[in-house]
């Protein structure tokens, strides 16, 4: 017999799979509901007016054939996004379909973000396997669509450019909203239909601005007049009022000298006026002029970083780590420079970001000691590739050119494990690719390529493919400034794995010529290593194109490339490489051979750095165990093909390899069909169809059919 299964990879799976012998049960994950709003202002006065309005758009929501689209606008600093999130937390139990957020000009109003990424990010909040994920924005446009069209949803769109940021982000639901802050009307949007709903924000009456002063309202030994021109020089700006009432809470002295200050009319249009541009306003030199020395260094390196959004770790570390660096953040939170975003993580106002990046430009002659721009960049990039380097290490023991990879490079326990760095990572994916494009703005193209080097295994495991092509595109522009083709041909192999990763349209083509110039380049050279990966990987465009004699040459020339390396690792991967390719080429016999010896090898492995430390990789073991399992069955002989799974399935890492151990069941209850186990099989079928069920993977389809063709109704998951 000569079984052709499915061939399926990828996904997440955040259940549990208990195996005792020959029966396995699987508790799948729910499915996910976003929850992804900012936390609700604490601080929230007046807005009667917006509010009410936001409101009365909820009537008639049920007869609608499309989302809502409300936009509010309002210049920087006027409180678009407090609005936004009052309100939506008052309304969001009437929106089951979850929550969704995205900032979509994290770096400022210049460098909107793409709405791929948004996607990408969705999707993956609503549970869809990192793998499956389609690529270009008109496909992951139609599947969010698809993904959100039963239940209606909520949609906060903060600081958008165009409109064309918009569009592809609307929920399937038409009972959903989609509220977009922006400090434009965004008119373009008006083409859809129906048209959005406008907002604006005007400034807060005095009455609101002295109840967001609190207590410090109280009046004082003047009978409150200088907190009366206080509150009327801020104008009304909520941010210029909360950073005014920092120097106010002083005492009746200070507000009394801060009221001369704001009514100066040399320096008040200065200190309050909001242009088109980013303003800096002087409200902000206030706030500045009472921090001490270290907080106020920190907020002037903070300008140098891409976005305002930020963990505190990174805070600390431009405080100097330890006490200082946890003293100067507590700082900044408490003078409102910085507020709580999520867990561990920190955000700056636009307007205070942009103060910051003055700041760091041009100091002022009281700020001793001042970091250089070059300095606070230099810190911040170093912090970035440290983590992601850090993390990549613990995916993955292959051969890196940079620095942060050679003995002693890296510092001892950055991370407990690979899934708590990949953790660690995610809420900084976007970041780190801002970090990248400051490295390459800033002409530390080595950096740059070392960051994209220390990138891939996050962004491998997570697939970011955006994201991540667009980093290796940076580096390849800086590799070829560097004038190293050592640096030049790892680029352009970390961009062709990058492009087979993602497999889109036009990918592999592009992916074969990044690998042929990082052959030719590494020929030139004589460095076997970049050489003989080159060659691997045309050899699994080869395979992936149908084209199996082929992919064992090239798998072949590679194993051949590397001469008398000591490489275990790629020599074991060129094995499993080979296995698949015997495999599909119907040579089963040498398919079981080579993928069994790939086993061998990868349990053999060891600690680059130090040989004495074994180091064994569990997931390609279990991967090369799965092949083998579906070359035996290919075969006709389920007997051993169960064996192979059995033993696979002990070593597969739940958080890491969730789909293939998922792929893995389902192969079972193959061989136990071709094995005359019908029960059997049906028991396996149905533990995959629960873990794909649950984590939305598309090859759920594939087991109900595999059910419904055994009289199985494959619709209930539960078996019953």
């Amino acid at each position: 017999m000569d079984f052709i299964g499915n061939d399926i990879s990828g996904g997440t799976f955040t259940g549990t799979v208990i195996q005792a012998q020959n029966v396995h049960w699987g508790q799948a994950a729910p499915v996910r509901t976003p929850r992804m709003l900012l936390p609700e202002p604490e601080e929230f006065v007046d807005r009667a007016a917006p509010r009410a309005r936001l409101d009365a758009l909820l009537t008639g929501r049920d007869g609608r054939r499309a989302p809502r689209i409300v936009v509010i606008t309002g210049i920087p600093g006027i409180g678009k996004t407090a609005v936004a999130l009052r309100w939506l937390y008052d309304v969001r139990d009437d929106f089951p379909g979850g929550q969704f957020y995205a900032d979509m000009s994290p770096q400022g109003p210049r460098s909107p973000i793409d709405p791929v990424s948004v996607l990408e990010t969705f999707v993956g909040q609503l549970g869809t396997p990192r793998e499956e994920r389609p690529a270009g924005l008109a496909e992951l446009s139609a599947y969010f669509r698809s993904l959100t069209a039963d239940e209606p949803s909520l949609m906060l769109l903060d600081n958008v450019v165009v409109p064309a940021q918009v569009r592809p982000l609307l929920p399937g639901s038409p009972g959903s909203v989609v509220v977009v802050t922006s400090r434009n009307r965004l008119t373009g949007l008006s083409v859809t239909q129906p048209g959005p709903d406008y907002v604006t924000l005007d400034a807060l009456d005095d009455d609101a601005c002295a109840q967001l002063f609190g207590p410090v309202a109280e009046g004082g030994p003047d009978g409150g007049q200088a907190l009366r021109e206080v509150i009327r020089a801020c104008a009304g700006l909520p941010l210029a009022v909360r950073i005014a009432r920092v120097r106010a809470a002083e005492g009746a002295e200070a507000l009394r000298e801060l009221a001369d200050e704001l009514t100066d009319p040399q320096t008040v249009w200065e200190a309050l006026s909001v242009a088109d541009e980013i303003p800096y306003p002087k409200v902000l030199d206030v706030a500045y002029s009472g921090l001490d020395e270290r907080a106020a260094a920190v907020w002037r390196m903070l300008g140098a970083h891409p976005t305002g959004e930020f963990a505190g770790d990174l805070v600390k570390r431009l405080g100097g780590d330890g006490r200082d660096g946890g003293k100067a953040l507590r700082t900044l939170v408490h003078e409102r420079l910085l507020e709580p975003s999520t867990a561990g993580r920190y955000r700056m106002n636009g307007l205070v970001h942009a103060y910051a990046r003055r700041l760091l430009e041009d100091p002022p002659a009281a700020s001793p000691g001042a970091a250089s721009s070059g300095t606070a960049t230099d810190v911040i990039i170093d912090w970035y590739l440290e983590r992601a380097a850090a993390a990549e290490a613990l995916v993955s023991d292959r051969w890196r050119f940079g620095s942060r990879f050679a003995p002693g490079g890296l510092p001892t326990a950055v991370f407990e494990s690979e899934a708590a760095a990949l953790d660690a990572l995610e809420p900084d994916g976007e970041n780190a690719a801002a970090v990248v494009a400051l490295a390459a703005r800033t002409g530390r193209d080595r950096l740059t390529c070392e960051l994209a080097e220390a990138l891939r295994g996050f962004f491998f495991r997570r697939k970011y493919h955006t994201r991540w092509i667009g980093v290796c595109e940076q580096a390849l522009e800086a590799a070829g400034r560097l004038r190293d083709d050592l640096v030049l041909a790892r680029m352009h192999y970390e961009t062709a794995f990058a492009l087979y990763d993602r497999a889109g349209d036009g990918d592999n083509d592009a992916a074969r010529h990044h690998y042929e110039r990082a052959r030719t380049l590494a020929a030139g050279i004589g460095h076997a290593r970049t050489a003989s990966s080159a060659l691997e990987g045309l050899g699994q465009l080869a395979l992936r194109e149908g084209r199996p004699h082929d992919a064992i040459a090239l798998f072949r020339d590679a194993t051949a490339a590397l001469g008398d390396i000591e490489h275990p690792r790629g020599r074991a991967l060129l094995e499993y490489h080979r296995g698949r390719a015997h495999s599909a080429a119907h040579d089963h016999a040498e398919a079981a051979r080579l993928l069994l010896n790939a086993r061998r090898l990868f349990a053999a492995l060891t600690d680059r750095h130090d040989p004495a430390v074994p180091r064994p990789d569990r997931y390609n073991e279990a991967r090369a165990l799965t092949r083998y399992a579906e070359a035996r069955l290919r075969a006709d002989r389920p007997d051993e093909a169960l064996a192979g799974l059995d033993e696979a399935m002990t070593l597969f890492p739940p958080r890491v390899a969730p789909k293939e151990l998922a792929d893995a069941v389902l192969l079972r209850g193959d061989a136990l069909a071709a094995s005359g186990e019908p029960e059997g099989a049906r028991r396996e079928w149905r533990v995959a169809l629960e873990t794909y069920t649950g984590i939305g993977s598309v090859k759920a389809a594939a087991v109900r059919l595999r059910l419904a063709a055994r009289g199985v109704d494959g619709a209930s998951a539960d078996g019953s």
